[in-house]
């Protein structure tokens, strides 16, 4: 049986040394992009050896995914929290679209980590189809195997990137309420709208 170390677990170790590898890694990625992330930069801002980087993952390409899964869960458990709160479908619909707006403004990293680098990392865009497809998949019906239904739904995501990027970039002023009104009108002005389901439980 192995002992606690400085009154600490070795499950809880590795898993806090494994939450600093992921936070270097949204770190590096959210400012740097995908080539920020090398071993060296990452052990280095986690302030771990490569052991212990082996220890978490098999090479920057697996945490690279995980930066991504990471920084996806936690936009989608505050997108989740906000629309939960809304009585109507379009209110919930406002209410995300203004979550999402705040977490991208207050972090600019998380439009880096899943708008941005994936357009040019063929491995994260594996996961843009999956996740971003489901996060919005509410507001305007879960999507089909149809060649129409998933164009209607590369045009709107590409809308919404799009308007993200732009605002991240500050090139759409500071009023948060217009772009919140201008991005919950172009969701609800899409074909695929008029399909929208009930909130996932």
């Amino acid at each position: 049986m192995t002992r606690p170390y400085r009154g600490s677990a070795p499950e809880a170790r590795h898993a806090e040394r494994r939450a600093r590898l992921i936070n270097a890694g949204v770190e590096l990625v959210g400012t740097g992009g995908v080539a920020a992330l090398t071993m060296r930069a990452v052990c280095r801002q986690a302030q771990l050896s490569q052991k212990f980087f082996y220890e978490s993952f098999t090479d920057t390409e697996d945490l690279l995914r995980e930066v991504y899964r990471t920084t996806f869960q936690r936009t989608l458990a505050i997108v989740d929290a906000a629309a939960t709160q809304a009585t109507s479908h379009n209110s919930r619909i406002r209410a995300s679209v203004d979550a999402a707006a705040k977490l991208v403004t207050d972090d600019p990293r998380v439009c880096r980590i899943l708008l941005v680098e994936p357009v040019a990392n063929l491995g994260l865009r594996h996961f843009v189809r999956n996740t971003i497809a489901g996060m919005i998949s509410f507001t305007v019906g879960p999507p089909d195997d149809s060649a129409q239904s998933k164009m209607h739904y590369a045009t709107l995501f590409g809308a919404i990137i799009s308007l993200f990027l732009e605002w991240t970039e500050g090139n759409l002023g500071d009023d948060r309420t217009a772009f919140v009104d201008h991005v919950t009108a172009t969701v609800l002005a899409s074909p695929l709208a008029s399909a929208a389901a009930e909130p996932r439980p």
